[in-house]
C-alpha cells in the first residue's frame, strides 16, 4: 500500500507505473507463525492471488529457535509446504536478514534483464487476471499488466469490499478451504446469494450438500470435496 503524499511534501512527477510480472511476499518465520494463528495469512495469499501479479514468491526468513514461536515447526513445515504445492507459490527460503537482501538484489537484477526491450502493456484488473489463466502469452516480447493505481487500489486491507469479496473473506478461514480452493468457489458462486439461489434449485438435501464437491480447484484441478461442501451447506443453507 503506498500512501498518498501529504501537502508541503515533494512528489514524484506524474506518470503511468505499470506493475510488473513478480510480487514477493516477506515473512519472518515468528510473523508467519502469527498470521497464521490470527487468520492473515489466508487472506493475504488470497489478496495476492486476486492482485494481478502472475508470479508471487513467499519469502520465508528464519528467526532463531523455532521453540519460542506459537505453532510447531511440523505445523510451520506443513504451511509453508501447502502454500508451494497447493497454491502455486514459488517459496523461497533464507537463513537470515541478509540472505533475504540477497536474493531481493539478485531478483531485482534479473528482473531488469528480463525486461529489457519488452513492450510493457497496461489493462483493466479483471482482464490481467483472465490472461493470466492462459498458460502461453500471444506476443512473448509484449507483456501485460496493470497499472501502480489500479494495483495498490486492490490491495487495499481496509477498502470497502464488494459482495464477492466479503463472500471470499467469509470462505477463507473456514477448515480446509484455501486460496485455491475459495478462488475456484468463487468463479462458479461469485456471491452468497448465487450460492444460495442454487440450493434452493435442488430437489433434495443430499445434493446441497454436494453441490460444491465436484468444484475443480487449482492446476491439479482437485475436487474441493464432500466436506467443505457440507460445511458450506451447512453454514449458509441449512442454519
Amino acid at each position: 500500500e503506498r500512501v498518498l503524499p501529504q501537502p508541503g511534501q515533494l512528489s514524484l512527477p506524474q506518470s503511468t507505473e505499470i506493475v510488473l510480472e513478480h510480487i514477493v511476499e516477506r515473512k519472518r518465520m515468528d510473523d508467519l507463525a502469527f498470521s497464521i494463528c490470527d487468520g492473515r495469512f489466508h487472506e493475504q495469499k488470497f489478496r495476492l492471488k486476486q492482485c494481478g501479479v502472475k508470479y508471487p514468491v513467499y519469502l520465508v526468513e528464519d528467526y532463531g529457535s523455532h521453540t519460542h514461536l506459537q505453532l510447531d515447526a511440523r505445523a510451520l513445515e506443513q504451511a509453508i509446504t501447502n502454500t508451494q504445492v497447493i497454491e502455486k507459490f514459488f517459496i523461497k527460503r533464507t537463513k537470515d536478514l541478509r540472505g533475504s537482501v540477497e536474493y531481493l538484489t539478485l531478483l531485482t537484477r534479473s528482473l531488469q534483464k528480463c525486461y529489457v526491450g519488452k513492450t510493457l502493456k497496461a489493462y483493466p484488473l479483471d482482464t490481467v487476471l483472465l490472461q493470466n489463466k492462459c498458460e502461453k502469452p500471444s506476443d512473448p516480447a509484449v507483456l501485460s499488466s496493470t497499472t501502480f493505481e489500479e494495483f495498490n487500489t486492490a490491495s487495499l486491507k481496509n477498502k470497502v469490499l464488494t459482495t464477492y469479496e466479503m463472500f471470499a473473506m467469509h470462505l477463507i478461514p473456514l477448515a480446509g478451504v484455501s486460496a485455491e480452493k475459495a478462488h475456484a468457489i468463487l468463479e462458479v458462486f461469485p456471491t452468497v446469494a448465487s450460492l444460495r439461489h442454487a440450493y434452493k434449485q435442488c430437489l433434495s438435501e443430499k445434493e446441497r450438500e454436494n453441490l460444491i464437491s465436484d468444484i475443480r480447484a487449482g492446476q491439479g484441478q482437485r475436487r474441493v470435496g464432500p466436506a467443505i461442501s457440507r460445511l458450506i451447506y451447512t453454514l449458509y443453507w441449512k442454519s
